[in-house]
């Protein structure tokens, strides 16, 4: 039984990947791996409220409408990517749902790790990032791992079947 759906943003509602392409011609995965590169490169991303006018992630709407249709309370779950930035990456992620409409209980968290903390027992998170869903599955919730929005419904679908 589905108690409440937690939806990440980055990867699964906005497109942050896309965005950071075009800006630094490089997957944030990329930078991630020289450091030095990702961090002059998120600073930027931030400083310039990237994160307000990101593009709507492929298939995010429909996502949203099917979740809706399932009657359970549906909440934000996304990170800000670490202390340094967290307010105000946390307020252009908030203007970015409020200006498409979305006003769900939002929760903008200092890092990724802190997610693990919304897993209880009929909580479902659905994420784009490998090691988030792992540790979320580690403790009593559920976590789908976000790739395509079909692929998602059918795992949601087979969840409240059980």
């Amino acid at each position: 039984m589905i108690k409440k759906i937690y939806l990440d943003m980055d990867g699964v509602l906005t497109d942050f990947d896309k965005r950071y392409f075009e800006l630094f011609e490089m997957k944030s995965s990329e930078a991630e791996r020289k450091n030095k590169e990702k961090s002059k490169n998120w600073d930027h991303f931030v400083e310039t409220k990237q994160f307000e006018t990101l593009e709507w992630f492929p298939g995010a709407q429909e996502l949203l409408e099917y979740v809706w249709t399932l009657k359970v309370p549906i909440e934000i779950l996304s990170s800000t990517g670490g202390p340094k930035y967290h307010g105000e990456v946390r307020e252009q992620k908030k203007f970015w749902l409020r200006s498409n409409d979305l006003w769900y209980e939002t929760n903008i968290v200092p890092g990724r790790r802190i997610k693990r903390f919304f897993s209880y027992k009929g909580n479902v998170l659905i994420d784009d990032t490998q090691d988030v869903v792992e540790e979320f599955n580690q403790y009593s919730g559920q976590a789908i791992l976000h790739r395509d929005v079909k692929e998602t419904i059918k795992t949601l679908e087979s969840l409240l079947n059980k």
